[in-house]
């Protein structure tokens, strides 16, 4: 019961750090955006961003908290942004693998039926344009 309280608390933190995230606007931000990210990364993960990848190996510690019910369109939005912020600074390498995150978080089939929701339109409109923009690129 306390390790459930406890991932509960890590996980309602970990939204209150994507919600930070996903409000920096791209451009005059791309900075404390990166730094912000590593921060989160480091924090919930152990790792920084140079070590992506080793989100798409499933893990049972990591993924309790990237692939969580709760936090799935803030981890989407948020791995979204980072790939739009690391084409924008020209990290590419670093862009697909966050695109790639994304596809491994929707991927997970929650099981809960959901109806579309506002916040499903700007993730799937996000979606497409960094697809695009990787494809320009790739």
């Amino acid at each position: 019961m306390i390790r459930k309280d406890f991932i509960s608390k890590y996980i309602e933190e970990l939204g209150k750090s994507m919600a930070r995230l996903i409000a920096y606007e791209i451009g005059d931000e791309d900075d404390n955006f990166i730094f912000h990210f590593n921060e989160m990364l480091r924090s919930y993960y152990r790792l920084d961003d140079n070590e992506l990848a080793t989100l798409l190996i499933a893990d049972e510690d990591r993924d309790q908290f990237l692939l969580s019910d709760e936090l799935k369109k803030a981890s989407i939005r948020t791995y979204l942004k980072a790939a739009r912020v690391y084409l924008t600074i020209g990290q590419t390498e670093k862009a697909v693998l966050s695109f790639k995150i994304v596809e491994r978080i929707q991927s997970v089939n929650s099981g809960i039926f959901q109806f579309p929701t506002e916040e499903d339109a700007i993730i799937a409109a996000e979606y497409k344009t960094v697809k695009e923009q990787l494809n320009s690129f790739v």
